[in-house]
């Protein structure tokens, strides 16, 4: 369900982005909707590079985000996990 959400989400926001505002307006029109900017590019990113897993999949919104992590986000997250578990 979360992974099928994030897509749309993701898909919705870049549609609004390329085609419904001039550019530079869509940071405002984020605050203006209460959406964090980060969180945005996350989902926008998550739908661009996940054209091969079926919309409906049952990701959990960590596993998208992992999957679409920089190799220092991971070490990080590895790290915490880790850090976790130990105590």
């Amino acid at each position: 369900m979360a992974g099928q959400s994030i897509f749309e989400i993701g898909r919705r926001l870049k549609h609004v982005k390329e085609n419904d505002l001039a550019h530079g307006e869509f940071g405002k029109w984020l605050e203006k909707v209460g959406l964090d900017k980060y969180q945005a590019s996350r989902f926008i990113k998550v739908a661009d590079e996940q054209p091969k897993l079926r919309p409906s999949a049952n990701l959990g919104l960590k596993a998208l985000y992992q999957n679409e992590m920089t190799n220092k986000e991971r070490e990080e997250f590895k790290r915490q996990i880790k850090q976790r578990d130990e105590q």
